[in-house]
């Protein structure tokens, strides 16, 4: 009695069009996501630079029109804002005030891209107080 056992699986050949077809998809794919992650990096630092500036208006009022917070009393330890990992991962964020020199005050919060991070080619995101916007939003 001659019983054979068929032996059940994949072929070498099988695989290898199946590997060939994912690395396909995930090139394609790839980019897509890059390009994703830099879009939700650049809307998380715009959404930080828009409370900063919220932030600054009302330090202004609670300080009767006296001048805008610092960099020290903005960002940073002990400020009134601190920038989350996912945002100082891939930006540096800077204030910068006139308070003295000018009537009226003024400030300027910037975020710059970090050079070798995925966010190395962004533009530089500013706001100032009277809301003017630069680079890509």
């Amino acid at each position: 009695m001659d019983v054979r056992r068929r032996i059940s699986g994949f072929t070498l050949l099988e695989i290898l069009i199946a590997i060939s077809i994912i690395s396909l998809l995930a090139s394609i794919g790839y980019p897509s996501y890059q390009q994703y992650i830099v879009t939700a990096n650049r809307a998380a630092a715009q959404q930080f630079l828009l409370e900063a500036a919220s932030v600054q208006q009302q330090y202004l009022l609670a300080r009767n029109g006296d001048g805008y917070a610092s960099q020290d009393a903005l960002i940073g330890p002990g400020g009134l804002l601190s920038p989350p990992s996912s945002i100082s991962t891939f930006y540096t964020i800077t204030n910068v005030t006139n308070s003295l020199a000018t009537d009226p005050p003024t400030f300027t919060v910037t975020a710059t891209p970090i050079v070798d991070s995925i966010q190395q080619h962004d533009s530089e995101l500013t706001i100032n107080n009277i809301g003017s916007k630069t680079g890509v939003w």
